[in-house]
C-alpha cells in the first residue's frame, strides 16, 4: 500500500470510529447534534493532519541525518503545515469551551489524544516511549476518538466504551503486524524499527494471533457483562474472518510461500468490519 493509499486510509477510519462514539452515545439516549459532531471531528482531522505532517517533517530529517548531509531544514513546509493545522485545533477548542463542551474527562482525553499524536509523528520522545509507538497511536486512534465523540454528545464517560474500544485496539495492533511482517526485510534493511523489528518476526507473529482471539475473547466478556446480545453478536460473526487470519499467519510461520496481499487486506478487512459492526448496531437501535 503506497503512502498516500494509507494517510488517506487513516482519516477514513477516524471518521468511522469518530461515527461509532456518536453511535453508542445515541444508543443510550443522548440526542445527537450535528453542530457538535462537526467541530468535534474538524478537531480530530486537524489533529491528525498535524500528526501526518509532523511525521513527514520528522522522516525527512532523519533520511538527511542517517546520509549525514543536512539539507532539511527544521522548518520546513510539512513543519509550517502540521503548525498551522494544530493552530486549527487549538482555535476548535476555544470553540468548544466557549459552547460548554469541555468536561473534566474532555480535558484528560483531549490531553492523551495530542501527547500519543505527538509521540506517534516520532516528534515526543519521553523516556522509552518510542519503543511502544505503534501501540500508543492504535490506542489514540482506535480508543480516544470514539471516546472524544461520545463525551462531546454527553459529557461524561460510560462504561460501554471501554467494553467496544479496547478489542477494537487489539485488532488494530494485529493489523499493524500483519503490515509490518510484510516490509520485515526492508525494513530490516532500511533499519526501520518497526514494532515487529524491534520484537522479532517469531514473536510478532504469535503476538498477532493472540491479539486477534484476545479482541474477540473481550468481546463475547462484552456481551456477558453488559452490552446487549443485539449490539454484542454482529462482532463475534467476525471472528470466521479472525480465524482466517490466524490460519494464514501460521502457514507463513511454517514455511508456506506468503500471501502478503492477503494478509494484509484480511487484517484491514477484519478491524474494519468488526468497526461496522458495532456501529451499525448502536446506529440503528
Amino acid at each position: 500500500m503506497s503512502q498516500r493509499w494509507a494517510i488517506a486510509a487513516f482519516f477514513v477510519e477516524s471518521f468511522l470510529l469518530f461515527s461509532l462514539g456518536v453511535g453508542v452515545a445515541k444508543y443510550l439516549g443522548s440526542t445527537v447534534i450535528g453542530e457538535q459532531i462537526g467541530i468535534g471531528y474538524l478537531w480530530v482531522f486537524c489533529l491528525q493532519l498535524g500528526g501526518v505532517f509532523l511525521w513527514r517533517h520528522a522522516t525527512g530529517t532523519m533520511k538527511v541525518k542517517d546520509n549525514g548531509r543536512l539539507r532539511v531544514s527544521p522548518y520546513s513546509t510539512d513543519f509550517i503545515l502540521a503548525i498551522a493545522a494544530f493552530a486549527s485545533s487549538a482555535s476548535l477548542t476555544v470553540l468548544m469551551i466557549a459552547g460548554r463542551l469541555y468536561t473534566l474527562g474532555m480535558l484528560g482525553v483531549t490531553l492523551l489524544a495530542i501527547l500519543g499524536t505527538l509521540i506517534g509523528a516520532k516528534t515526543l520522545r519521553i523516556a522509552e516511549t518510542d519503543r511502544f509507538r505503534e501501540i500508543i497511536l492504535s490506542f489514540v486512534v482506535a480508543v480516544l476518538i470514539p471516546w472524544f465523540a461520545f463525551l462531546l454528545q454527553t459529557g461524561e464517560l460510560h462504561r460501554f466504551l471501554p467494553l467496544v474500544t479496547l478489542p477494537l485496539w487489539a485488532l488494530r495492533m494485529a493489523m499493524v503486524l500483519s503490515y509490518q511482517l510484510s516490509t520485515y526485510a526492508s525494513d530490516l534493511n532500511a533499519k526501520n524499527q518497526t514494532l515487529m523489528l524491534r520484537i522479532g518476526w517469531q514473536n510478532g507473529m504469535a503476538l498477532h494471533n493472540a491479539l486477534i482471539l484476545f479482541a474477540f475473547f473481550l468481546i463475547a466478556l462484552g456481551n456477558v457483562i453488559g452490552i446487549p446480545l443485539s449490539i454484542g453478536l454482529p462482532p463475534l460473526a467476525a471472528l470466521i474472518l479472525g480465524l482466517g487470519q490466524i490460519w494464514n499467519m501460521r502457514r507463513i510461520a511454517q514455511g508456506v510461500k506468503p500471501n502478503w496481499r492477503g494478509l494484509i487486506w484480511g487484517g484491514v478487512a477484519l478491524y474494519g468490519l468488526v468497526i461496522y459492526l458495532y456501529a451499525y448496531s448502536f446506529w440503528i437501535r
